[in-house]
């Protein structure tokens, strides 16, 4: 399984993205894209920050086989427990470049 991560946004707009298969995830990590991918409704922002200026916009594409999960959060809309993972992904994101 695959996931995609992008992280946009910011005071001076800048863009950050990675990929990686889920199996190098630490376990807990891959626990979590797991449950994205089975329940990605369980996740699914419901609402947009329309005062959203300066912040973050987060995106994750998991896919496997011909499922494919795509997410979107942002800094207020991001769900509890995510932080982890937006900060392995970002910092791999740094790190690729």
């Amino acid at each position: 399984m695959k996931l995609s991560y992008a992280r946009e946004g910011g005071l001076f707009f800048q863009v950050s993205e990675t990929e990686i298969e889920v199996e190098d995830l630490p376990a807990d990590l891959q626990t979590l894209a797991r449950k994205l991918l089975e329940n990605p409704d369980d996740y699914r922002s419901r609402e947009k920050n329309a005062s959203l200026r300066d912040g973050y916009q987060y995106r994750l594409e998991l896919r496997e086989g011909r499922k494919k999960v795509n997410l979107t959060f942002d800094d207020l809309t991001l769900p509890d427990g995510f932080q982890p993972l937006i900060q392995y992904l970002q910092e791999k994101a740094i790190n690729d470049h």
